[in-house]
């Protein structure tokens, strides 16, 4: 028996769909449009392969996601309820205005594939309930500290409305089946077993009832969802298509000539593709859990950036619209505290764990910038560093004509000196940790042996060195970092260096990442990476035991920011009689040392410091030794060891270690 809906079920399902779809409509229509407000220009339609390809590794099978596994597999089974589910929407829907009207579907060799697309329907359905049950229960019983915030009832609600829609859809087509009116009830085992087991009558007031309550629950979501953070939905996959494709570590070059303002300090003055990841943001707390800064009681959370941006976007949009920007209050009252801004390590945990490719740290560097260059603020500690590398060229204060004082008596050619740039095949950018730091000084010294024994070829700048410009550029000081930046082009170019290696991966980062933007092209290599060259050229040969129990530390700006983890590794492997224990937090989920985005150079008077808490990731793993490739990190490492009455873990550079073992 074939049930058919009466005319007037379909007056007031019209009706009820129009609605629906103009309260969703207009809130998507608004939101666009307040994209559309933003003032700095992106571009971010260029690459369109290289863009899809990222669309459908992280929008539509959710790579990131999956990072957590069970997060992965509850989100999984949701998401493609809602893909699958589709085609059941649109047939059920259909009812009210062409009883028994199915999804035309292609026919293979004579068979209709409308049977697979019925069993794929009741199979997801379930999997979907199964998925919403997993995330009630994480939120509600494994409690993580993440998902604890005030966007649980609007997260629980949403959830509610999918487990109704997707039982709904089961209870209905277990009705059709119970009264002989589906199609192909064969292919509907999950509906065909509620007939069996009762749950279901064969009554056409029942069939009536759970066709409305499947309408009115999906239109109902429907509307509900663009005032909720599940909008995310929408513009979550979006996001993934203008992911930045940048490397992660550059920042934009800004134009100190014909720009106005600097950084940003209102919504508007963010790039489209910035407001964008407002919308995007599922609320997941991934980025806020990662955070160094927020794990030790700092006043930074990254989630807060996104979401209170995007509700200042919203509450603010009609005003902006109105040309009435001048009423409403700044970033700094509405979007995340100063200090909260100061707190951030650059460490670009959040950004790589951002499952919809939100990026925080570009955000935070541009209200630096406003503080910085805009208003003249910034903490009082770090201006004696800006200071110093404005006139001695590093942040240390020491004298310029110094920075050659640690190759004293090591025979090494400078690149000023005669025919120096001749024949070299590496430039060693020392940077200003190695040069002027006493401990650091010994790495430099290392590793200069290592080129020595290994027959490499060069020379370094000494006193023409100066600061890349990391500190003031991640600090929010432009114009500092460029005039060092400009200052250090100049030099490399006139000496023609093709090759660089640094020991340094803030010096590494910016030479590699952002001098290009400058014109500063060179292939530039971390020094790790150099060493594995070399030993696997079989110019290095490591036969020396070097006993040592050791963890490797991972530097942000080598791992995160430019994916290198395993040669580090690889060089302490051929080390004889190393071994090599990982901590917990290690590779592309490392924690941070603390030291970054200028952090080096002012207090933590908040909380736990990051250094220290660091420490304690070592001390878990009960080495005796802790290795890393980055002066910053070999510092903090250092000080927290003292501090912590734990210097018999004793704290190298890999170069060390290597240069014991030749």
């Amino acid at each position: 028996m074939r049930m058919v809906l009466s005319a007037l079920d379909t007056y007031a399902a019209t009706l009820f769909i129009v609605v629906s779809l103009s309260i969703f409509g207009r809130k998507l229509y608004l939101r666009i449009r307040y994209l559309f407000l933003a003032k700095a220009k992106e571009r971010r339609w260029d690459h369109v392969p290289t863009r899809l390809k990222n669309f459908i590794v992280y929008g539509i099978f959710q790579r990131k996601v999956a990072r957590e596994w069970y997060a992965g597999v509850l989100h999984s089974f949701i998401f493609w309820a809602f893909v699958i589910l589709g085609a059941s929407v649109v047939e059920i829907t259909a009812q009210a205005y062409a009883s028994g009207w199915q999804v035309p579907t292609p026919t293979i060799a004579g068979f209709s594939l409308n049977g697979p697309l019925y069993l794929a329907e009741e199979v997801i359905a379930v999997l979907g309930a199964i998925g919403v049950g997993m995330a009630l229960y994480r939120r509600y019983v494994i409690r993580p500290k993440k998902l604890m915030h005030e966007g649980m009832l609007d997260a629980t609600i949403v959830l509610l409305f999918i487990l109704g829609i997707v039982t709904s859809l089961l209870l209905y087509n277990a009705a059709d089946v119970a009264l002989g009116s589906a199609a192909l009830p064969a292919w509907k085992p999950v509906s065909s077993t509620l007939v069996r087991l009762s749950i279901v009558p064969a009554d056409p007031t029942w069939w009536h009832l759970l066709w409305w309550t499947h309408v009115v629950l999906l239109f109902s979501f429907l509307a509900y969802v663009p005032h909720s953070k599940h909008m995310h939905i929408i513009f979550a996959i979006v996001n993934t298509f203008f992911m930045d494709l940048t490397p992660s570590g550059a920042l934009k070059k800004v134009d100190l000539e014909t720009t106005q303002t600097f950084g940003v300090n209102r919504v508007e003055q963010l790039s489209w593709r910035q407001l964008l990841d407002g919308y995007a943001c599922t609320e997941c707390g991934r980025c806020t859990d990662a955070c160094p800064a927020n794990a030790t009681g700092k006043p930074l959370n990254p989630m807060r950036i996104i979401t209170n941006m995007r509700d200042t976007l919203d509450a603010q949009g009609a005003a902006i619209l109105a040309g009435k920007v001048e009423v409403l209050p700044d970033m700094f009252e509405t979007v995340h505290s100063k200090e909260g801004i100061w707190a951030c390590t650059t460490c670009y945990a959040c950004v790589y764990e951002c499952p919809v490719m939100n990026e925080h740290v570009p955000k935070i560097i541009e209200m630096r910038r406003h503080m910085v260059l805009t208003e003249g603020e910034m903490p009082p500690e770090t201006r004696e560093a800006m200071r110093n590398i404005e006139q001695n060229f590093n942040p240390w204060g020491i004298g310029w004509d110094q920075r050659a004082r640690w190759a004293e008596g090591l025979g090494i050619p400078m690149m000023a000196e005669a025919n120096a740039a001749q024949g070299i095949e590496i430039l060693y950018w020392v940077g200003c940790a190695a040069s002027f730091d006493d401990r650091n000084r010994k790495v430099a010294q290392a590793f200069s042996r290592i080129l020595r024994k290994a027959g490499v070829r060069f020379a370094i700048l000494g006193p023409e060195e100066k600061c890349t410009g990391d500190p003031p550029r991640r600090l929010g000081n432009e114009y500092l970092a460029q005039t060092m930046i400009m200052g250090n082009v100049e030099t490399l170019n006139r000496y023609g260096v093709t090759r660089i290696v640094a020991t340094c991966p803030h010096c590494f980062n910016t030479l590699k990442n952002e001098y290009p933007d400058f014109g500063g092209k060179y292939d530039v290599v971390h020094h790790s990476q150099f060493l594995r060259e070399l030993i696997d050229a079989g110019r290095l040969t490591p036969t020396k035991d070097v006993l040592q129990f050791l963890t490797y530390h991972d530097a942000c700006y080598l791992g995160r920011y430019n994916q290198i983890f395993d040669e580090p590794r690889e060089v302490l492997y051929r080390i004889p009689g190393v071994r090599v224990v990982e901590m917990e937090k290690s590779r592309d989920r490392g924690f941070c040392c603390g030291a970054g985005g200028a952090r080096m150079w002012m207090e933590e008077r908040t909380g736990e410091k990051v250094n220290h808490r660091r420490l304690s990731h070592v001390e878990e793993t009960h080495a005796n030794a802790v290795a890393t490739a980055c002066p910053y990190c070999l510092i903090m490492l250092d000080d927290a060891a003292k501090a912590k009455n734990r210097e018999d873990i004793r704290r190298f550079d890999i170069a060390e270690l290597l240069d014991k073992s030749l």
